[in-house]
């Protein structure tokens, strides 16, 4: 049985970490759970025994993605299996990180938005 706990640090994508709601948390690790169980079912499909797969998402002074990857599996001696978790647990947090780019966009042209409204305002008092 392999097992892999991965971290990985994400670059500021600028969001007020204090605005970021349990809705929010959830899909961060909705989104990087489906993604890896998609890319050990391509890989491993049926040789694959069981699997525990647990990705938790706080958040401190940033937010943390963590990723526990438990794997029994049947594959032949040619195929490393560290390898293959390493690559499934990067391809969840690759799309987990593409989530919160797309998200920190959005908060940004909202704001942005908000703030063009104040001065349109104030400028016709």
């Amino acid at each position: 049985m392999e097992r892999i706990r991965k971290r990985v640090d994400v670059e500021d994508v600028g969001i007020d970490l204090s605005k970021l709601d349990e809705e929010f948390l959830y899909r961060v690790a909705e989104i990087a759970e489906e993604e890896i169980r998609k890319a050990l079912d391509e890989v491993l499909g049926p040789r694959m025994i069981k699997y525990i797969l647990l990705v938790d998402v706080n958040v401190d002074d940033k937010l943390n993605v963590f990723v526990d990857l438990l794997v029994d599996s049947r594959i032949p001696p040619y195929i490393r299996l560290e390898s293959v978790l390493d690559r499934a647990i990067k391809r969840g947090l690759d799309k987990a990180a593409a989530y919160v780019r797309a998200y920190a966009r959005e908060a940004k042209a909202a704001s942005s938005e908000r703030e063009e409204s104040r001065g349109a305002d104030s400028q016709q008092r």
